[in-house]
C-alpha cells in the first residue's frame, strides 16, 4: 500500500463500514474472544478496500485509519508467526508504522520500534517500504546467485518467492508496472532449472516459455529487451530438446528484434552473443552460410564488446569459438579451426573466476582441441582434449543434457587415444563413458544418436583388442539403436549408417555381409557428390567391396572389386575432405590396382598418396605429431618407387624417392618469420605468415 498519513476527518466517511470491520476484528483478538478474526484469508481484501476508500486524491490517508489497518496486520502477524512463521504480513506492519511514525512516533508498538527505525533509514536512502519490492529483491537476488552457480536449492526458492507474490493478485495484480519483469524472471528461473534437472524439465521450460511471452504481451519499452531475450533463450533451449523447427524460426526472429531493440544499451552484447548462438545452430540444420557468416560477425562483436571484468565475457569467447569451428567444418579454412580453439582459450581464461560455469566453458575447448586433433594428428590437443574434458566434469554445474554430452565426447577422446598410443585404460574408460552418456540420453533428444554410434565404436574398439563376441554383438545393437534414433536428416542417418556397416563386417552373421554393403551403399548415395564427408563413406564402402571380392568362388568378384577400387579413386580425389582419409584412400586404391596387374594406374594412386604427404604433416603440427602421421605410412613411398621401377620408369621413381623421403626436410626451411625478421619487418612478415597459412 502506498499513501501518506493526515488528520483531516469526515463526518461520515465512505470508509466508516470497513473500518469499523477492522476495529471488531483487533478488538475480539486483544480480549481473546476470538483470534480467528485477525488470521482470516478476507484479511488482505479488507484491509484493501479500506485503504482505497479512505485515500484522498493525494494519496492521503486518515490516520486513524493507517493506525487500524497497520495493526490488523500486526496483529495479524503475532497470531500467525507460531504457526507459519509468517513474514508478509509483518512487512506490511512495519511499512505502515514507518509513515505513521512521521506523525505520531509514539503509536508504533515497543518490539516494532527498532524494525521502524531502521525501515526509516533505508527510506532516506532511497529504500522501498513496500512488501513486495522486498519479496521481488529477495527473488531476484536468489535467482542472481543461483546464476553465478550456487546450488539448486536458491533457484528453488527464487521461483517460489517469485510465484508467491504472482499468485497473489493483491501483490502484483493485472496492471501493476513490476509484473513483467516479475513474469519474465519467473521464466527464466524456470529454464534455469530445467537444465539442470536430470533428464530435463520439460514442463519447467514449456511453463518458462508461456510466462516469456506473457511478460513480453504485458510489459513497455523499458523492459522489452530484457523479456525478448528471454523468450529467445527459452525457445532456443526448447528446441534443443525437442527438435521443434517452429521453435528455432521463433527464436531467430525474437533474436533478431531483440538485437534491433538493444543496439546501444547495455543488454546489446548479451542479446548479439545468443542470437549468433542460433543462426549457428540454424546453419548446422538446414545449412545456409549467410546464417553462419552473420553468427560469426555478431559472436565476435558481441564478445569484443564485452569487458574484461564482465562475467559474462566467457560464455561470449565461447559463442565465437562455435561459430568459428562450424564455419571450419564448412569451408575447412585452418585459420577458422584455430580461431576457434584461440577463443575457446580466452573464455576458459575468462571464466576462471567463475565456478558455476567454468565446466561448459572448459568442456567447449575441449571438444575444439579434440576437433583440431583429429584433422590435423596433433597428439598434444588429444592429451589436452582429455584434460579438459575431465576438468569440466569435476567442476559440476552441467546439467543432465550437458554432462551427458559431454562423457560422450571425452569417452570419444579417450576411444582414439587409445588407438594412438594403446593404453588398456584409454579403452576401458572410451566403454564407460560413452555407455553412461547413451544409457543417459531420452528418446527424444536429438543427440541420441550420436552418443549411441560413439558407444558403439568404442565397443567395437574393445572387441578388436580382446576378442569378445560379446563386445561386438553389443556394438552391433548399438549402432543399429544410433541409425533408429537419427530421424530424418540423412547427412546424420549416413553418418551413423557407414559405421553400422562397419560393424555388421566385423560381425560376419548369416546376410550380415549384404546387409552392411547395402548399408555402405546408402550412406554414400545420400550425400551430394561434393560432402567432404562423401570420402569416408567412399573409403568404407570400397573396403566393403574389396573385402566381398576376396571371397573365392563369388561369381560377382571383379565387378565388386572394380566398384571398390573406384570408390577408393574417388574418396581420394575429393578435395574438400580431410588429408588423412585421402592419403589412405590412394594408397588402399594403389594396392589394389596393383594386385590385379594394373600397374599404371598403380602407379598414379601412389603418387597421389605420396603428394598428399606433406599435407597430412601440416606445420601447424610439433615433430613428435609429424613423425607419428607419417610412421603410419612407411612402406608408402617404396612402394610407389618399385611400381615405378617395375615400369621402367627409373625418373619418376627417383621423384617419388625424393618427394616422399623430404617431406620433413622440406618443411626445415620453415617459413615462419624469427623474430629479428618479424622486428624489422612486421608487414612482409605477417604477408610470409599468411602464404604458410595457404600453403598448409
Amino acid at each position: 500500500m502506498d499513501g501518506r498519513t493526515t488528520s483531516r476527518t469526515d463526518p461520515d466517511p465512505a470508509w466508516r463500514e470497513p473500518f469499523d470491520e477492522a476495529q471488531a476484528r483487533i478488538a475480539a483478538y486483544v480480549t481473546g474472544v476470538d483470534a480467528r478474526g485477525v488470521t482470516g484469508p478476507d484479511v488482505p481484501e479488507l484491509t484493501e478496500a479500506l485503504w482505497t476508500l479512505a485515500r484522498d486524491d493525494d494519496g492521503g490517508v486518515p490516520l486513524d485509519v493507517a493506525l487500524t489497518v497497520a495493526e490488523l496486520y500486526w496483529r495479524r502477524h503475532q497470531a500467525r508467526q507460531d504457526t507459519d512463521g509468517d513474514t508478509e504480513d509483518l512487512g506490511h506492519a512495519v511499512a505502515l508504522y514507518t509513515m505513521i511514525a512521521e506523525v505520531a512516533g509514539d503509536a508504533v508498538p515497543e518490539p516494532l520500534r527498532p524494525m521502524v527505525a531502521q525501515a526509516a533509514a533505508q527510506v532516506e536512502e532511497g529504500a522501498s517500504l513496500d512488501p513486495t519490492d522486498a519479496v521481488l529483491d529477495r527473488a531476484t537476488d536468489r535467482l542472481e546467485a543461483a546464476q553465478s552457480g550456487e546450488p539448486t536449492a536458491t533457484l528453488d526458492e527464487a521461483i517460489g518467492l517469485f510465484r508467491s507474490l504472482l499468485d497473489d493478485r493483491h501483490c502484483l495484480p493485472e496492471g501493476d508496472a513490476r509484473r513483467p519483469a516479475a513474469l519474465s524472471n519467473l521464466g527464466l528461473a524456470l529454464r534455469l532449472r530445467a537444465e539442470r534437472t536430470e533428464h530435463g524439465g520439460i514442463d519447467d521450460l514449456d511453463e518458462s516459455v508461456r510466462l516469456s511471452r506473457d511478460a513480453l504481451r504485458l510489459g513497455d519499452a523499458e523492459n522489452r529487451v530484457a523479456c525478448l531475450g528471454n523468450l529467445m533463450s527459452g525457445l532456443g533451449t526448447r528446441y534443443g530438446w525437442t527438435g521443434d523447427d517452429a521453435d528455432l524460426d521463433e527464436a531467430v526472429l525474437v533474436g533478431e528484434e531483440a538485437v534491433a531493440a538493444a543496439r546501444g544499451e547495455p543488454g546489446w552484447a548479451a542479446c548479439a552473443s545468443n542470437l549468433s548462438g542460433l543462426l549457428r545452430i540454424r546453419f548446422d540444420v538446414r545449412g545456409g552460410g549467410a546464417d553462419l557468416d552473420e553468427a560469426v560477425r555478431l559472436s565476435a562483436e558481441a564478445a569484443g564488446a564485452t569487458p574484461e571484468d564482465d562475467s559474462a565475457r566467457s560464455l561470449r569467447w565461447s559463442n565465437v569459438s562455435n561459430a568459428l569451428a562450424a564455419r571450419f567444418d564448412l569451408r575447412r579454412h585452418p585459420d577458422d579451426l584455430d580461431g576457434a580453439v584461440d577463443a575457446g582459450r580466452k573464455a576458459a581464461a575468462a571464466v576462471a573466476s567463475q565456478p558455476g560455469l567454468r565446466a561448459p566453458v572448459v568442456a567447449n575447448l575441449g571438444n575444439l582441441l579434440l576437433t583440431r586433433f583429429e584433422h590435423w594428428g596433433e597428439t598434444a590437443d588429444l592429451d589436452e582434449a582429455i584434460r579438459r574434458g575431465h576438468e569440466a566434469l569435476a567442476a559440476g554445474h552441467l546439467g543432465a543434457p550437458a554432462e551427458a554430452a559431454l562423457r560422450s565426447n571425452v569417452g570419444n577422446a579417450h576411444r582414439c587415444r587409445f588407438e594412438n598410443g594403446g593404453d588398456v585404460q584409454d579403452l576401458a574408460l572410451a566403454v564407460s563413458m560413452t555407455r553412461e552418456a547413451a544409457d543417459a540420453t531420452g528418446e527424444r533428444e536429438p543427440q541420441r544418436a550420436g552418443r549411441w554410434s560413439n558407444l558403439a565404436m568404442a565397443l567395437m574398439a574393445a572387441h578388436e583388442h580382446s576378442g569378445g563376441a560379446a563386445y561386438l554383438e553389443d556394438a552391433v545393437e548399438a549402432g543399429r539403436t544410433a541409425v533408429r534414433a537419427s530421424g530424418a536428416d540423412e547427412s546424420r542417418t549416413s553418418k551413423y549408417l557407414s559405421n553400422l556397416a562397419i560393424l555388421l563386417a566385423a560381425r560376419q552373421g548369416t546376410g550380415d555381409m549384404e546387409e552392411a554393403r547395402a548399408a555402405a551403399t546408402s550412406a554414400v548415395t545420400m550425400l551430394p557428390e561434393d560432402d567432404p564427408a562423401r570420402a569416408i563413406r567412399l573409403l568404407n564402402l570400397g573396403t566393403l567391396l574389396i573385402e566381398a571380392a576376396g571371397k573365392s568362388g563369388d561369381p560377382a568378384a571383379p565387378q565388386l572389386h572394380g566398384a571398390g577400387l573406384a570408390g577408393f579413386r574417388q574418396a581420394a580425389e575429393l578435395v574438400t575432405a580431410a588429408t588423412s582419409v585421402r592419403l589412405t584412400a590412394a594408397r588402399r586404391a594403389a594396392d589394389c590396382a596393383a594386385g590385379v596387374g594394373d600397374h599404371a594406374l598403380a602407379l598414379t594412386s601412389y603418387a597421389d598418396a605420396v603428394a598428399l604427404l606433406e599435407r597430412l604433416v601440416t606445420r601447424r603440427i610439433s615433430r613428435p605429431s609429424k613423425e607419428r602421421q607419417l610412421a603410419g605410412h612407411a612402406r608408402l613411398t617404396g612402394d610407389a618407387v618399385a611400381t615405378a621401377l617395375r615400369l621402367g620408369k627409373p625418373d619418376r621413381a627417383a621423384a617419388l624417392l625424393e618427394q616422399g623421403r623430404g617431406v620433413l626436410w622440406s618443411q626445415l626451411l620453415d617459413l615462419d618469420p624469427d623474430a629479428e625478421f618479424a622486428a624489422r619487418h612486421p608487414e612482409l612478415a605477417g604477408r610470409l605468415a599468411d602464404v604458410a597459412s595457404a600453403l598448409d
